[in-house]
Order: C-alpha cells, then sequence, then structure tokens
C-alpha cells in the first residue's frame, strides 16, 4: 500500500509539471512600443521601409495569443494622447468578419488610458499592429485622426 501512494504521488508531481509546460508552450507573446504618428496614416503598414512606425514612443502594447484555448488578449496603455478623448483600439487592416474595431478606451485628463481587451475563438494574421485612433476625429485616412499604432507583432503559434 505504501508503494501504492508514493506511486500516486510521483504521477502527481509529474502531471504538476508537465500540464502547465504544455500549456506554456502553446502561448506566444509579444510587447511593442505604442508610437504617436499624428493623423492616421493610410498604409497598413510602414511605407518608408522600416518595420516600426516612426513616431514618440508613448505607451506600450502586450499581446498574447493561446492556441490551445484559441484566445487572444492585447493589453494597452498609452500616455501624452489628447485628454478626456475616446479612441478606437484595432488590429490596423484586419477585420474579424464584420467587426474591425476590438474596443474603445478614454484617456483621462492628463492624456493617459489604459485598456484590456479578450477575444476568443480569433488567430491573428502574421505580422500585424495594433493601434488607436480617434474615431471621425478628421484629416487622416478614413475619417480617422490622432493616431497612436505599436508593432508590427509575430506570434509564433
Amino acid at each position: 500500500m505504501k508503494k501504492f501512494i508514493v506511486l500516486l504521488v510521483v504521477l502527481a508531481a509529474e502531471a504538476a509539471v508537465a500540464v502547465p509546460a504544455a500549456l506554456a508552450a502553446s502561448d506566444a507573446n509579444g510587447t511593442a512600443s505604442l508610437n504617436h504618428v499624428g493623423l492616421n496614416p493610410s498604409t497598413c503598414s510602414p511605407s518608408e521601409g522600416g518595420p516600426v512606425y516612426p513616431g514618440t514612443a508613448s505607451g506600450v502594447v502586450n499581446v498574447h495569443y493561446n492556441t490551445v484555448q484559441s484566445r487572444f488578449m492585447v493589453n494597452l496603455s498609452v500616455h501624452d494622447a489628447l485628454p478626456n478623448t475616446t479612441y478606437v483600439l484595432d488590429i490596423r487592416c484586419f477585420a474579424f468578419g464584420p467587426q474591425n474595431e476590438l474596443g474603445t478606451l478614454t484617456t483621462d485628463t492628463y492624456g493617459t488610458g489604459t485598456a484590456q481587451f479578450t477575444l476568443n475563438g480569433v488567430k491573428p494574421v502574421n505580422p500585424f499592429y495594433i493601434d488607436i485612433s480617434v474615431k471621425h476625429g478628421g484629416g487622416g485616412a478614413f475619417d480617422y485622426g490622432d493616431t497612436f499604432i505599436a508593432g508590427p507583432f509575430n506570434l509564433a503559434s
């Protein structure tokens, strides 16, 4: 009986290590600076030849994708944006069926804001960029105004 209990403890310990390791192997993460680029550019990726949209670093974006759970998550923080303004967040030039906006964030009186979004059943297409823009802000492409862009992200999965 004692050997049986020892065997159960060993098996449970192996499972406690193997399961989290298998789940972690199915994850992909990325982090990029959120750059203020001014009015919304008309291009899906930088046309200047570089991988990053040029601009002033004004925040950070973290993205996470879990292949087992088919879950895509975005965590964004911005500073020095327009105060008391609502920005829409999306994956640049990529639509999820009828939806292309992931949601909104509203800055405080200092122009600071944060947002977290989770999408289930969605797999990002690599490479991609995350942006926030003022909808109907005028002057930029597709009537989007003040814009911040992070990326490129390339989540291996």
